[in-house]
């Protein structure tokens, strides 16, 4: 329900844009005279590229995206739910192409009947890989999603080729699927050739770098112009030199100003491990604009914060200003290890220092997991959350089960998806069930 009330805007916009579709289709004269079955079949395939284009713009991460969907994190959702519903479509596509009138077009270079099993088999193909990111590198996922133009090539070349309607003459039609078309590509080809040159529009050079805990690398970063941000807000960073290869990861922002910022990140992966190893004070560091809505100054009611592992960064960020925050602020921060903590001293200084925040600070292998039991709420506060995707999802169900809070607001997604971990977790529930 949250994510319908969040997302509502761009919900319906694409919502509208597939009625328009179906409108066009069914309005559209063809070279020659067929059935409805024909037209139904063909205006589907149409859906299959206009479902592909939502994906592929949704990847820009514009501006405009950002706000129909209200955070980065519900662009995500609905990107890997079109992926879905592509596949479906297509299946359905499949089943039903024999009743297609097709209009025969001679002297092609290719055959555009056998691009259509080329399509669609290497969309299928693409698409269960991507979903399947939980086993491969993020590299590698990102790989596989600039690979997606060429089904979408393919399909393109098949609709236009095989289709009874002229989707190459200046009608609504025409102009309708050349829109969309080429909105598809010019997004597809962004995100391939454009993004790392022309999205990561600032930069600043490596201050400093220590390690606050085991395994963490803190880097303190000079710009070279100023950043405007929100506490709580996260960005896309990525180096030029090798061994970094100027992959673009994204990371919370830990703290720092206008002219200075602070990344606090725990070797988890390939790329943080590498940065472990071989980041060097001078390096310089380009960043896109900031991302995120787990913006605490914009509730000024009592807030209760919730923090597991390395996802106590965004939560420093806003604790680290040098003057106290306006409003009540009660922060649970959870490890599974006191080794594994990020800046607690700093934190116990805090709860004693200010008055309006207390600090509550837990190690699961001796205390147990967070529970909502465990939580102050008796004053309504609005929640926010940050911290690993089974953490969040636990805690979000027993959430829901309670009214004693004013909202919950959190960042706890992945970008490559969490399907195939979905799956595996029903899969073992069940069988411990059996």
């Amino acid at each position: 329900m949250k994510f319908l009330k969040a997302s509502w805007k761009g919900l319906v916009l694409i919502l509208i844009i597939f009625i328009i579709n179906a409108l066009i289709w069914l309005t559209a004269s063809p070279l020659i005279a067929q059935p409805l079955d024909s037209t139904l079949a063909q205006s589907l395939g149409a859906n299959i590229l206009l479902t592909f284009t939502f994906v592929f713009f949704l990847a820009t991460k514009n501006r405009l995206v950002t706000w129909l969907f209200n955070g980065l994190e519900n662009v995500y959702i609905v990107h890997r739910f079109l992926a879905i519903f592509a596949l479906l479509q297509i299946f359905l596509h499949t089943q039903n192409t024999y009743l297609i009138f097709q209009y025969y077009r001679g002297d092609l270079p290719l055959d555009a009947v056998s691009m259509g099993p080329w399509a669609r088999n290497l969309f299928i193909a693409l698409i269960i890989l991507a979903l399947l990111a939980r086993y491969m590198k993020y590299e590698h996922w990102r790989y596989l999603h600039r690979l997606m133009i060429i089904p979408y090539l393919l399909a393109v070349y098949h609709a236009y080729f095989i289709s009874s309607y002229a989707l190459l003459a200046f009608s609504p039609l025409g102009l309708w699927m050349g829109g969309f078309v080429l909105l598809g590509l010019g997004s597809s080809f962004y995100m391939i050739i454009l993004y790392r040159r022309i999205a990561f529009t600032y930069s600043g050079v490596v201050e400093t770098i220590h390690a606050p805990a085991d395994d963490v690398t803190e880097m303190t970063i000079k710009l070279t112009k100023p950043y405007l941000f929100k506490h709580g807000q996260f960005t896309f960073i990525k180096i030029d030199r090798p061994p970094f290869k100027g992959e673009p990861h994204p990371f919370s922002i830990s703290g720092g100003s206008e002219d200075k910022l602070i990344f606090t990140m725990k070797a988890l992966g390939d790329f943080t491990k590498t940065l472990k190893a071989n980041l060097n004070v001078g390096d310089t560091i380009k960043l896109t604009k900031p991302y995120g809505h787990m913006t605490f100054d914009d509730y000024q009611n009592e807030q209760v914060w919730i923090a597991g592992g390395i996802g106590i960064t965004p939560f420093l960020s806003h604790l680290r200003n040098t003057q106290p925050p306006t409003q009540n602020i009660t922060l649970y921060y959870s490890v599974r290890q006191k080794e594994e903590a990020v800046h607690l001293e700093h934190l116990k200084a805090l709860d004693k220092q200010w008055s309006n925040f207390t600090l509550h600070f837990t190690e699961s292998d001796q205390d147990g997991l967070l529970s909502v039991e465990k939580l102050d709420l008796a004053k309504r506060p609005t929640v926010f959350m940050c911290g690993p995707v089974p953490m969040a999802k636990a805690l979000k169900k027993q959430f829901k089960q309670t009214n004693q809070h004013r909202a919950l607001i959190y960042e706890a997604f992945s970008f490559t998806g969490t399907l195939a971990a979905d799956i595996e977790n029903v899969f073992f529930k069940r069988f411990r069930r059996f």
